[in-house]
């Protein structure tokens, strides 16, 4: 005959199976979102960066002329298919080092900052002014601007000449021969720090002598 209480200690408390029952669910709940969570954190740091970001003044440098980046609004980017983010001071110097890239399969992006307020918009989309009353810091005299203004208001704002992405690759400046920002092939190029462009085994976009 069972008695009740014999074999439990003093004042053990008995759960209900239906008590048990939700705590288990609410352990495996627990496990199942800590998992969930460890693949979107490890998804966002492996790969995950896709488009441009805002450029750091006295962190950034151009990748082509070398020299730090003091004005964001002339500005442009590059990310490659490996994800490496490639910064550029001027509009001239991101144009010359997709001219230069011998494999352009491996630019995935190609941005140039808005003069108007400094955010990235795609090249491809953007109205670029040569010549007029703006002056680049290579002196190339080229500007870009995000397509919500008309070609003729910018010609009214600055002057010069309203071009397009394709026009602005056509004079794009060639690297020089022996120039250090030239990187042999399978190499990275040198960029800034807060890039994260340490040698590595990827394989970026190269330039021809």
């Amino acid at each position: 005959m069972h008695l009740p209480g014999v074999g439990r200690p003093f004042g053990a408390v008995v759960r209900p199976a239906s008590s048990r029952r939700c705590v288990r669910l609410a352990l495996q709940l627990a496990v199942q979102l800590l998992v969930l969570a460890s693949v979107v954190l490890a998804s966002t740091g492996c790969g995950g960066e896709k488009g441009p970001r805002p450029l750091v003044v006295g962190e950034d440098s151009c990748d082509f002329c070398k020299m730090a980046i003091s004005d964001p609004r002339f500005g442009a980017e590059v990310r490659t298919t490996t994800g490496r983010l490639v910064t550029f001071d001027a509009v001239e110097c991101v144009a010359g080092y997709v001219g230069a890239a011998t494999d352009k399969s491996r630019i995935a992006g190609i941005w140039v900052a808005d003069y108007h307020g400094g955010a990235m918009v795609p090249a491809d989309s953007a109205l670029f002014v040569s010549g007029g009353s703006l002056h680049s810091p290579m002196g190339r005299q080229l500007t870009s601007f995000a397509p919500s203004i008309s070609a003729d208001s910018l010609a009214t704002l600055y002057g010069g000449t309203v071009i397009r992405w394709a026009e602005v690759l056509a004079m794009a400046p060639t690297p020089p021969h022996g120039s250090s920002h030239v990187p042999p092939s399978g190499e990275p190029s040198g960029g800034s720090p807060s890039t994260g462009n340490a040698p590595s085994d990827e394989t970026t976009p190269t330039h021809e002598h």
